[in-house]
């Protein structure tokens, strides 16, 4: 591939020059024990993201394949060393301020850990001795496969897991990808330690290892560190293990699997070459073409005209050898069989025609901008690096392919389609409800630096109030945020939020929904519209260098929403669907529970998405009455990052809606129910899951409330891997897959919850332990070295928000919103470094000595 000279011609001039990834630079360095180092200095933010690959993931098994070995062995490398325990590994990234993690797929695991700059050579030595030394101590080894076996039940339960793992054991006949990542449960439980122990040595050895760093770091003291950590590991054998060559397809796979939902789910893949061939490039852009955006055809279509998908998009994987071009969608079950037919036919159409060019020139748009949105944090550029380097030997691949995207032309993007999306090589997979009858048998056919700031506030004529943050790389962002939520919607309208904000996408008095998508793409940008149980908004982001159409754009979708009927039938019709879904969740059934037992039929026990029943009940009257009293308002709150100048669009957005909204009206909040005295217990059966969710809730004050930094300081000590509940709970008794924490956070109130996922049977026994350790908790307090861990995340977390100003801008106009203050990030901040144990010690004694907590579970 490096040998190919991509065409420009098509291009736009602006894309021309400008690809983002060739302002890495990387330098390496290999050891005489065949390891690499390669180092990307950036001093865009003072963070380092430290990563440790090895070129071994689920299709390299050997003579484990399909077990899941390689990801069995990513857990245990967490825990321990003979130097360390796990938890003390853990605990002493955690005290520099860093997150330690790993993921495994089907040819890398990766381990990785992100911190401020200043402690990275600190960190270093302890990715070195997990990575190379893990002890895999017996009581650890049985441990984790028991924790594990909790995450194949995770997986059962979750359709879209289930769905493209069909679809593969489907596609792949002989070839590694047809197993999971995780593996097959039966060959999983037939592991042994000393398997385990072979594999890491068999593995993990110095030329199958590479060490990617990213960030505030010189590579002259990068090298010279990491030859100390890693140089002294010898070189070993490493077994060649081929990969076996899948059959060629000549007749077309059709399964179906039942699944306990409402929703019909289909899979459609198709076998297409790995990267390296000429063909990876068209088929790419086809995918694009065809359903990852939402001016896409099949999203276009099947989903807004015609109404047979909620959701549909399209993929192309792509190893080095072999892939697989895909189509996933959802709908009603009943729809099923049409909405696979007029895939196939949109599939068809594709190699019977070209596309247009102007289709083309927003793919390439697309491509262009998502690249530059990939190097917004450092691990993302160390990302970069590693997959290049692991495919091809070459840091800068992605810059390489991203020239072969930027220079494909419709020619090629039909010849591909007409080749591959073939009717004998389809792989059809359906995920169907399990009393849903079978089909009838179908005929045959056919970057720049980022800095971290503050934003800066301006207050215009009216109230109208502004946020800006300038910042190098060339994406401008702009976001509206709303006044909204549970709160602020009429009795009998639940769900009218979500609705309003989704339909600002879906059309103006001048743009319909198509349109706005068209445009939007042809900018080389995205759109999005949120709504939660305190706020909404809207948000576009595009290439700095379309900012003034954007802004038209924005403002037209702000001021000048349509909510035409046909539109609002549609958004309902996905909402519907959304509910639906959440069903499949047990976390989110759990969460229901937990809201109404708390506060009944006050909005705040309510879902954000409504009910079937009051969805029915929104018209467009409705929507535009909320639109009108709730979201244009002068309460809206105006943000942008980016490197425009702020005064150049403040001056636009000033002049076009400074006068134009009125006085916000205070809504009348209904007072909430009495907290509970007693102990509450609220369950749920829901037939055909795999796990079992245990979630108890203690009331908390409303979202303004000082506390709350401090309860911050409580959850994220007691959400991590080397956490007391962590250890308590998954480590020594081995009761859940996970175990963590975290908050509700409202207007007029909150609770803080302790969360796990059991296996049934075992819901008791987690529920009187969690509470045992809560109320240890709250009488005898965090220690120092707790306190101070959990405080160093948070601050470390709070750094690593700086790599992303469009973030950054956003919070900060939800805080300015809900009453924080615009600048409440940098007085948080200011706030943890001064704060001493004990006064997150208060908060545990206010909150969690109480009897009135809620305790929801759900169970098959």
């Amino acid at each position: 591939m490096g040998s190919t000279s991509p065409s420009t011609a098509g291009k736009p001039p602006a894309e021309k020059g400008l690809l983002p990834l060739s302002l890495l630079q990387v330098e390496q360095k290999t050891l005489s024990n065949g390891l690499t180092i390669l180092v990307n200095r950036d001093m865009g933010a003072p963070v380092v993201s430290l990563q440790c690959w090895c070129s071994t993931g689920s299709i390299h098994e050997g003579r484990w394949i399909g077990s899941g070995i390689s990801h069995l062995l990513e857990h245990l490398l967490f825990k321990g060393t003979p130097t360390r325990t796990g938890i003390q590994m853990v605990q002493e990234i955690q005290d520099l301020g860093g997150h330690f993690n790993a993921y495994t797929t089907y040819e890398r695991t990766v381990y990785h850990v992100d911190l401020p700059a200043d402690s990275w050579q600190r960190a270093l030595p302890i990715l070195a001795d997990a990575v190379l030394h893990p002890a895999i101590a017996p009581e650890e080894f049985d441990r984790e496969k028991d924790v594990i076996r909790r995450e194949f039940a995770m997986a059962e339960d979750d359709p879209e897991s289930q769905l493209f793992q069909a679809a593969c054991e489907t596609a792949f006949l002989r070839h590694p990808l047809r197993f999971p990542i995780l593996g097959q449960i039966d060959l999983f439980n037939a592991l042994s330690r000393e398997d385990v122990v072979a594999y890491h040595r068999e593995r993990y050895v110095p030329q199958n290892l590479f060490l990617v760093v990213s960030g505030a770091a010189e590579p002259e003291e990068v090298f010279p560190v990491a030859e100390e950590c890693f140089g002294g590991e010898p070189r070993r054998f490493l077994p060649d293990i081929p990969l076996p060559v899948e059959p060629l397809q000549v007749a077309a796979r059709h399964a179906r699997k039942p699944f306990p939902s409402e929703l019909a789910r289909v899979a459609m893949l198709y076998p297409v070459p790995g990267l390296g061939h000429p063909d990876s490039a068209p088929l790419r852009v086809l995918a694009l073409l065809l359903g990852e955006s939402r001016s896409s055809i099949l999203h276009q279509e099947l989903v807004e005209k015609e109404g047979l998908a909620e959701e549909v998009e399209a993929f192309a994987f792509a190893g080095m050898e072999i892939g697989a071009f895909g189509i996933e969608a959802r709908c009603g079950p009943e729809r099923l069989e049409e909405l696979a037919e007029r895939i196939r036919g949109e599939l068809s159409r594709m190699g019977e025609s070209l596309p247009a060019e102007a289709d083309l020139t927003l793919a390439r748009r697309l491509t262009l901008a998502r690249s530059i949105a990939d190097l917004k944090s450092m691990a993302g550029k160390a990302e970069a690096v590693g997959s290049g380097w692991l495919l091809a030997r070459d840091p800068y691949l992605k810059e390489t392919f991203l020239r072969l995207l930027l220079g494909v032309t419709a020619e090629e993007v039909q010849r591909v389609a007409r080749r591959y999306l073939v009717p004998h090589k389809e792989n059809r997979v359906d995920l169907v409800p399990a009393d849903f009858p079978p089909p009838k048998r179908r005929r045959a056919g056919g970057a720049l630096p980022v800095k971290g700031a503050t934003p800066f506030l301006t207050k215009a004529s009216g109230g109208l109030r502004m946020l800006s943050l300038e910042s190098g790389l060339p994406l401008q962002f702009f976001r509206a945020a709303f006044d909204g939520g549970l709160l602020f919607e009429p009795k009998g309208k639940e769900g009218v939020c979500f609705l309003s904000a989704q339909l600002l996408l879906k059309g103006t008095r001048k743009r319909t929904a198509a349109r706005i998508a068209r445009e939007v793409e042809e900018l080389g940008g995205s759109m999005a519209a949120d709504a939660g149980n305190n706020s909404a908004g809207l948000s576009l982001e595009v290439l700095s260098s379309e900012w003034a159409s954007a802004l038209d754009l924005f403002l037209d979708m702000l001021l000048e929403p349509a909510c035409r009927e046909e539109e609002l039938v549609i958004e309902k019709r996905k909402q519907l669907s959304l509910l639906q879904a959440e069903r499949d969740d047990p976390l989110a059934i759990a969460r229901d529970l937990i809201r109404r037992a708390l506060w009944g039929e006050h909005p705040s026990g309510g879902n954000v998405l409504g009910t079937e029943q009051s969805i029915a009940s929104i018209g467009v009257s409705d929507v535009a009455e909320f639109i009108r009293k709730v979201l244009q308002t002068n309460r809206l709150i105006i943000a942008g990052a980016g490197p425009v100048n702020p005064t150049e669009w403040q001056s636009i957005v000033a002049s076009t809606i400074a006068s134009r909204f009125g006085e916000a009206s205070e809504p009348p909040f209904l007072p909430l129910p009495p907290r509970p005295a007693q102990p509450v217990r609220v369950e749920k059966r829901v037939p055909g899951k795999e796990q079992a969710i245990v979630e108890i809730a203690f009331p908390i004050p409303e979202l303004v409330h000082p506390d709350h930094l401090p309860l911050g300081v409580v959850r994220e000590a007691l959400s991590d891997l080397g956490t007391r509940l962590f250890v308590r709970v998954r480590d020594e008794l081995g009761l859940a897959y996970f175990v963590s924490a975290s908050r509700f956070l409202g207007r007029q109130a909150g609770y803080f919850f302790f969360y796990a996922g059991t296996a049934p049977g075992k819901e008791r026994e987690v529920e009187q332990i969690l509470l045992e350790e809560v109320f240890r908790l709250a009488e005898e307090g965090f220690s120092e070295e707790e306190f101070a861990r959990a405080r160093a995340k948070l601050i470390s977390e709070e750094k690593m928000s700086w790599q992303n100003p469009a973030a950054v801008v956003a919070n900060s106009a939800l805080h300015e919103l809900l009453g924080l203050g615009w600048d409440y990030d940098e007085r948080r901040l200011a706030r943890l470094g001064a704060m001493e144990s004990e006064e997150v010690n208060r908060v545990l004694r206010s909150y969690f000595r109480t009897q009135g907590y809620v305790v929801g579970v759900v169970r098959p």
